[in-house]
């Protein structure tokens, strides 16, 4: 039963929450990357982290005993399943971020290159978190609106 059925619902995502396993290592990852896209710490406390940019929040906690355990993908995957992607305005803050996130000492899993398999113009940079969760940056050409 479709409640909507002659209705587009204009829906978008407001949260995230990401499991990790030490929360002061994975802090520091999420500091720097989020950090660099704008993102400002809402909470901090012992058992989390939460980031928001007005329209988006990431938290980051742990759970003992820890659910998950990830492997690093190996780049042979058709699609990463596990990770989460941020959409910017333009290829310049793709690079840049992945400059900033070096300069904090974390290197990209996949560098900053375009993906013309997806889409023409669709530029990414890919890092994993301490506990192997992807998060990739990326743009379009022309970005769409959800």
């Amino acid at each position: 039963m479709t409640m909507f059925s002659n209705k587009q619902v204009e829906a978008t995502v407001g949260h995230v929450g990401i499991e990790v396993t030490n929360l002061a290592r994975s802090e520091k990852f999420y500091k720097a990357l989020l950090g660099a896209l704008g993102f400002n710490v809402i909470m901090d406390t012992e058992d989390g982290v939460g980031f928001s940019n007005q329209n988006f929040s990431v938290w980051v906690s742990t759970l003992s005993p820890s659910r998950v355990k990830r492997a690093a993908p190996t780049g042979e995957e058709f699609v990463v399943a596990d990770h989460l992607a941020i959409l910017v305005q333009d290829k310049e803050t793709v690079y840049g971020i992945e400059a900033e996130m070096k300069k904090n000492g974390f290197e990209a899993l996949f560098p900053c290159e375009e993906h013309p398999q997806f889409e023409p113009g669709y530029y990414a940079v890919s890092f994993c978190d301490p506990d192997n969760y992807v998060i990739e940056i990326y743009t379009r050409e022309k970005p769409h609106r959800f």
